[in-house]
């Protein structure tokens, strides 16, 4: 499979796998996460949805847990589980988010516009549309949700 870029929210995914190549079972998509593209707090129905840190440090939140992630470290977030992070390092975190089952990188592309170059584009340089998200997280069962309260 050739490398999909997609400028997804502001930031670079590449789609390494998706249901095509996996026969439904996973996706697999690197992204180069800013510390201004952490996701609000949001629940997956359909999928399981793994983070595999190849650059950088994270902070993960998963349920009422929360991890400090670096480089070489693996956490999972359950389908039905709510979950967030933000990156911890400067300029960007690379993670490689592998979902399962397929699925996940329809959403991705439907939130993206494709690119050309593999630069990750600078942070906040892209108008986010919040009501077309929600709707298309909505088809794909992605909900967001409010974080546990402490």
């Amino acid at each position: 499979m050739e490398k999909e870029a997609l400028n997804w929210l502001g930031e670079l995914a590449i789609i390494h796998a998706g249901g095509k190549e996996t026969d439904g079972k996973y996706c697999m998509i690197e992204l180069y996460a800013t510390k201004d593209g952490s996701p609000p707090w949001h629940v997956h129905h359909r999928e399981d949805e793994g983070f595999y840190v190849i650059e950088g440090e994270l902070t993960i939140s998963v349920g009422d847990k929360t991890y400090k992630a670096k480089a070489g470290d693996y956490l999972i977030a359950p389908k039905d589980i709510p979950h967030t992070y933000t990156v911890d390092s400067p300029g960007f975190a690379r993670i490689l988010i592998i979902c399962t089952p397929a699925g996940f990188e329809d959403c991705v592309r439907s939130m993206s516009t494709p690119v050309s170059s593999l630069v990750p584009p600078d942070p906040g340089s892209g108008e986010i549309d919040y009501e077309k998200i929600i709707s298309v997280a909505a088809a794909y069962e992605v909900e967001f949700v409010e974080g546990p309260t402490e």
